[in-house]
């Protein structure tokens, strides 16, 4: 993975990635002199390398630094495939965490044989509008409607579920979608964010949709760092970076409100938080998991400790690692 986060967030994922069965992980500091570096020293298994000009120099065609994080993500992930020693590379961001119904070994091991890329489908967590967040995990889980049956008569389930707020979405994600995955080592793939190719070409792999392992993606952890991703998209560059359409209109619906007094608390609850209601909705139509994710006991087990995981101590450190993109959000 490629990070720039707070040192908590960086700490639960390879905390939590290895007590549940990675056998390495890779994971690039954005910032090269980012705090959390040498964080990771006491943990072998984890190969950190800094993204300073050198490394750019290494890896990157132009030699310089790529201007988009996603263009930056790709190189570094297969950088990280280049050099593993593992069977299987997958890559993630720091606010996604994969869970395990049985053991995803077992499951690697079977798939190898249909040389595809192992795909993780995505959960995407929403909060209980009554009961305000006191750790960057508590809520629910939205599930993605790539799976439902899709209709040629002109009705949109999309727009059933969601009604105005489908814009926002996509396939019920505010974030994405297309979930990850993992391909093998050696099987001659390219990697990259969501899905994998094969060798040089553009032609995607054929995949396999894992039945043991579901991916859970917490698209902002807090509402400050929501709003700190929206800013990030909206300051990229479009020749250089494609915003899909859902993401565009979170932005544009930002900056709309920017201005209007409670305007950010306003859209935050309207598009991250779900009432009771709205929960029995999701619920009825098997669009929400309640399964709690607390990964306080694995972080435990594999760190010694459990960061501070309080919102509180999040968005404290997020202003401190992003000043540039938190100034004057609340």
């Amino acid at each position: 993975m490629t990070v720039r986060e707070p040192a908590q967030l960086v700490l639960a994922n390879l905390g939590w990635h290895l007590g549940t069965g990675a056998s390495e992980i890779h994971v690039y500091f954005d910032d090269p002199d980012d705090m959390a570096v040498p964080m990771t020293a006491p943990l072998a298994e984890v190969r950190a390398i800094r993204c300073d000009p050198a490394h750019w120099a290494e890896v990157a065609p132009s030699g310089k630094r790529p201007p988009t994080h996603r263009r930056r993500q790709g190189l570094n992930a297969n950088h990280a495939l280049a050099r593993c020693e593992v069977d299987w590379l997958i890559h993630l961001d720091a606010d996604e965490f994969l869970v395990q119904s049985r053991p995803l070994g077992a499951e690697m091991a079977a798939v190898r044989d249909l040389e595809c890329e192992l795909y993780f489908p995505v959960a995407e967590r929403v909060f209980h509008a009554d009961t305000p967040a006191q750790t960057i995990f508590d809520g629910a889980f939205r599930l993605c409607t790539r799976t439902m049956l899709r209709r040629g008569d002109g009705i949109d389930n999309e727009a059933v579920i969601f009604g105005d707020q489908n814009r926002f979405f996509d396939y019920g994600m505010l974030g994405h979608s297309a979930g990850k995955c993992a391909v093998p080592w050696d099987g001659g793939f390219r990697l990259g964010i969501h899905w994998a190719h094969l060798g040089k070409t553009r032609t995607r792999a054929e995949r396999f949709r894992s039945t043991s392992t579901r991916l859970l993606h917490f698209d902002g952890l807090t509402r400050l760092h929501w709003l700190a991703k929206l800013r990030r998209y909206a300051m990229y560059d479009p020749a250089e970076f494609n915003t899909a359409a859902h993401r565009q209109a979170q932005v544009d619906l930002a900056r709309e409100m920017a201005d209007v007094p409670g305007g950010y608390e306003r859209i935050h609850a309207d598009l991250k938080e779900a009432s009771a209601a709205e929960l029995d909705r999701l619920r009825a139509f098997g669009l929400l998991d309640d399964t709690v994710f607390d990964p306080a006991p694995v972080l435990q087990d594999v760190l010694g400790q459990v960061p501070d995981l309080s919102v509180q101590a999040f968005d404290k450190a997020l202003r401190e690692v992003m000043p540039e993109r938190t100034e004057g959000l609340s």
